[in-house]
């Protein structure tokens, strides 16, 4: 386990937790409220997610059907079971899901096909993504070791530029053609880069200070023009000189904060998929205790209570739904 990717999982995971805070305290107050480069997040996540399946494969030979059936096992699950929650109270309550706006699609919420409606957990749209880089990394397992990364790479940059020729007005071939899986590409990057290439300990912390400063120009800018170059690039500059320098991340990560920092790495999925629940619920608690009328403390609240009951989902549920599947299937899993 890399301690500097959990500590990036966790910042991915808190920065799209604020983003949604700002947004659902703005809701409360009724004086609107965005926070743009929390959206962030979901950039790094496809980078992390790009970088993993390398990591996971790279010495371990498998089947595209076994590298398939352990991501399955790994997201769905989890994903699943919230969905159904969610589905549960969209029975019950249709305007306590997907608040936002938009037609909630529920049969599309399983099956994670983006449409262009809204799932039942509004940010598993990203798993989408998700499974499409999965299955173009799957077919790539039958290609020698040697070309395989290149190959998903050629692959992920061929149905963008396929993409960007045809203007695709189908919300679901936008998405099978979107830029963001251009994120995924600049993951391999950064594997080969850690890897497979020759680098000095100065170039890591160039990369990474690089990869700071272009995030801190984004910051200033309420509506970048194009994520993949403002966050993802920057993102992935940071990604692999930090991810470079584990070693040196791994000894200094001895202290309080350093474990309070790995454990949310370790919770962000359940972090992630959770945390709509969470703000569901606190709004109405917010709203009566007039908790909203004090906007910093009230995102502060809302943040911290979403972080602690996602790592209560990831040990009390997401932990157990890993253990009952692979109680019930024996065959060998990817991490």
């Amino acid at each position: 386990m890399l301690i500097s990717v959990q500590y990036l999982r966790g910042l991915a995971a808190v920065l799209v937790l604020i983003h949604h805070a700002i947004h659902k305290q703005g809701q409360l107050s009724g004086s609107g409220g965005e926070w743009q480069f929390g959206v962030s997040g979901v950039d790094l996540f496809f980078i992390i997610s790009g970088f993993i399946m390398c990591h996971i494969t790279a010495r371990r030979e498998t089947t595209a059907r076994d590298f398939l059936w352990a991501r399955f096992k790994r997201i769905i699950p989890l994903y699943w079971t919230l969905t159904l929650a969610a589905l549960a109270v969209y029975i019950v309550s249709p305007d306590m899901v997907n608040s936002s706006g938009g037609t909630t699609t529920i049969i599309n919420s399983f099956t994670l096909i983006p449409t262009g409606d809204v799932f039942l957990i509004q940010n598993g749209w990203t798993l989408s993504y998700e499974f499409l880089f999965y299955l173009v990394f799957a077919m790539s397992l039958w290609i020698g070791r040697d070309w395989r990364l290149s190959a998903v790479a050629a692959a992920l940059v061929a149905m963008v530029a396929l993409g960007a020729l045809l203007k695709p007005g189908d919300p679901t071939l936008q998405a099978l053609t979107g830029q963001l899986l251009l994120e995924f590409v600049m993951g391999i990057g950064a594997y080969r880069y850690i890897n497979q290439l020759q680098h000095s300990r100065a170039l890591d912390v160039g990369l990474f200070i690089t990869g700071i400063a272009t995030l801190v120009i984004g910051l200033f800018i309420n509506h970048v023009g194009n994520r993949v170059l403002w966050y993802g690039l920057p993102y992935a500059l940071l990604f692999a000189g930090f991810v470079s320098l584990d070693a040196v991340v791994a000894r200094a990560g001895v202290g309080l904060i350093s474990r309070v920092l790995k454990k949310i790495g370790d919770a962000s999925y359940s972090i992630y998929l959770s945390h709509p629940f969470v703000f569901s619920g606190m709004g109405v608690v917010i709203r009566k205790s007039h908790l909203h009328m004090a906007p910093s403390l009230s995102i502060a609240v809302m943040a911290v209570t979403a972080v602690c009951a996602g790592y209560a989902c990831h040990e009390m549920l997401e932990l157990k739904l890993e253990r009952w599947i692979r109680s019930l299937f024996s065959s060998p899993t990817l991490a």
